[in-house]
């Protein structure tokens, strides 16, 4: 008849359920939005800009690390520039004021890059301070620096915390340590975790004299090439490949098990912000005396950070400085690997890192 019908159903379990998940996801969906709210606010407060670029139009990779540098000193600045081998940032035969220490002389870094075509030894300069292992920077070095300099240095240190107080132990008052990083997400240690406070922090208790087994297993596994780079630009799609068969990794790790000598790997795995928290916790914490000056996010496959003891940090909280970390993890790409997954062991430039400088 008009007007009757088959009466609705009551609504049951699995309607409750749907209405459930989704309230659930208008909820994550608002959490989401007034995340990426925060974020961008605090990349305005960052300076402007938290994203990675290939470059800065006009400027070269030099003149970008120049920049860094002397954002927080003058050009006629006393340096000590550690470990630049090939690659001074600021050579001495261009009128710089500078020092070099390393661990060879310039005979050896020349014997060292010897077989690599594309270094010429006109670019290696004579070492002021030639540091025996195990020894202090400034137990050697009577000098006292406007700016300590270290390029692609601290993630190979054994103790972060003991090297910056090393550099620190050498600035001239007023003086700056200033370093450039390799940004884990453009570099071999993609695929590693980055590095945590409670390692940074038990390192520096009890420093081991080389890279332990876990570290060189985990440095040279993981190890990376994106097409056959082991660093690269913001904006590479190339597919990813690993730099070492396994067998040779546990050849390295036996190596570093028997200590026969020191395996160049990195140990600490950094992007820019979580850096900044790291430096922020361990200045904080009392762990080290120097704090934040001057920073500049990545540009190509390096971010810069100058430190000193009156530092005025990073001018953000440490929520700020971790919802900025958390981001730079979201921002990794996709993984992608080459459909060929053997792995074609080729010699690297001076390291086992491929040389990043």
């Amino acid at each position: 008849m008009k007007g009757l019908g088959r009466r609705a159903p009551e609504p049951g379990p699995e309607d409750d359920e749907v209405t459930r998940l989704r309230e659930q996801v208008k909820l994550l969906r608002g959490r989401n939005r007034r995340l990426r709210e925060q974020v961008d606010r605090l990349k305005a407060r960052a300076g402007g800009s938290t994203s990675a670029v290939p470059e800065i139009e006009g400027r070269s990779r030099l003149d970008v690390r120049r920049d860094s540098v002397f954002a927080s000193a003058a050009r006629d600045a006393t340096v000590l520039e550690i470990g630049p081998a090939h690659n001074a940032i600021l050579p001495k035969r261009e009128g710089f004021a500078t020092r070099t220490v390393d661990y060879l002389d310039r005979a050896g870094l020349i014997a060292q890059y010897a077989q690599f075509e594309h270094y010429s030894a006109d670019d290696i300069e004579e070492v002021d301070y030639v540091l025996a292992p195990g020894s202090a920077m400034a137990e050697v070095i009577p000098e006292r620096f406007d700016v300590v300099l270290a390029s692609h240095v601290i993630e190979h240190t054994t103790s972060m915390v003991d090297f910056l107080n090393e550099c620190t132990r050498l600035l001239a008052p007023g003086g700056v340590v200033a370093l450039v990083v390799p940004d884990h997400r453009y570099c071999l240690d993609r695929f590693r975790e980055r590095t945590s406070l409670g390692r940074v922090i038990d390192a520096s208790l009890a420093p081991p004299a080389v890279h332990t087994v876990g570290t060189v297993t985990e440095a040279l596994l993981d190890s990376v090439r994106r097409g056959e780079s082991t660093s690269w630009r913001p904006g590479n799609t190339s597919r990813f490949g690993f730099v070492h068969e396994r067998e040779a990794v546990v050849g390295y790790a036996e190596q570093a098990r028997l200590a026969e000598s020191y395996l160049d790997v990195h140990n600490w795995v950094c992007s820019p912000h979580h850096l900044r928290l790291l430096l922020h916790d361990l200045a904080d914490l009392g762990y080290i005396s120097v704090r934040e000056t001057y920073f500049h996010d990545t540009v190509g496959h390096e971010f810069f950070l100058n430190l000193s003891v009156d530092g005025a940090g990073p001018g953000l909280s440490r929520a700020e400085l971790v919802a900025l970390a958390e981001e730079e993890r979201r921002s990794l790409d996709r993984p992608r690997f080459r459909e060929d997954t053997s792995v074609a062991e080729a010699a690297l430039p001076a390291g086992l890192d491929g040389d990043l400088h």
